[in-house]
């Protein structure tokens, strides 16, 4: 059975999909679109975003991760200090991953859903970034006892070890790493011991309560950066970490 968030969140997609169609026969999609584009951060270009809501094209279209605007303006800053040099990994492919193949020298995403890795490789290829960003699909294993479980609802019985450690498939330190999957405590430990210097770690969604012990005793300086998110009506959280 549904919870009631996930019911709250069906409901918005729903709603904001019969509201896209409304404002594409009356043109006010159209001009949302030009406010957009001449300025992003502002009340429109916002408003704009919140016809992407779970519509990756349209996220990949208006060049937009899902985290936090503030977090957003950090790591792209953090990019271009680096001049398109960036080796990057990712836990949890999505539009970030264009995004990051946008900016970055390289990117290696791991996605345990099929399906939606399905999606992943068709989105790289039309953005042509298919042989900058590596997508690697690592589905949960199923245990009656596993050692990284999710913490999700609904996740009983799957174990996420392997999708943890694929991080440890790609050779070198990294300068970026994203947090934005299952299992996100133990991908933030696996992630701290493989920061180039210099290096950060985004971790989404930190408002949640099943994170917060393992943010504050992960022993790494964290940035909590609460606001507003493209494609959502509320604001939420998302952190920035770096070691010591």
């Amino acid at each position: 059975m549904a919870g009631i968030g996930e019911t709250a969140r069906s409901a918005y997609v729903k709603t904001s999909r019969g509201l896209r169609s409304a404002a594409q026969r009356t043109g006010v999609l159209d001009k949302l679109d030009k406010a957009y584009r001449a300025n992003p951060s502002s009340v429109a270009g916002h408003l704009r975003t919140l016809f992407a809501i779970h519509d990756v094209e349209d996220l990949v279209s208006l060049d937009q991760p899902w985290w936090t605007y503030g977090a957003i303006d950090v790591v792209e800053r953090h990019l271009a200090a680096l001049d398109g040099r960036a080796r990057v990994f990712e836990y949890g492919s999505g539009a970030s991953s264009v995004w990051l193949g946008r900016r970055a020298g390289e990117v290696h995403s791991v996605e345990h859903h099929g399906g939606w890795a399905e999606v992943m490789r068709r989105v790289l290829a039309d953005t042509g970034l298919a042989d900058k960003v590596e997508l690697i699909e690592v589905p949960a294993t199923r245990s009656h006892e596993p050692l990284v479980p999710s913490g999700r609802r609904g996740e009983d019985g799957n174990d996420y070890a392997d999708y943890v450690n694929a991080i440890d498939r790609v050779e070198g330190d990294f300068d970026l790493i994203v947090v934005d999957g299952r299992a996100r405590v133990a991908c933030m430990q696996a992630a701290a011991r493989r920061l180039a210097p210099g290096g950060i770690i985004l971790f989404d969604d930190t408002q949640r309560p099943r994170y917060r012990s393992g943010m504050d005793s992960s022993g790494l300086d964290v940035q909590r950066i609460h606001g507003w998110v493209p494609s959502l009506p509320y604001p939420r959280e998302t952190a920035v970490l770096r070691l010591h």
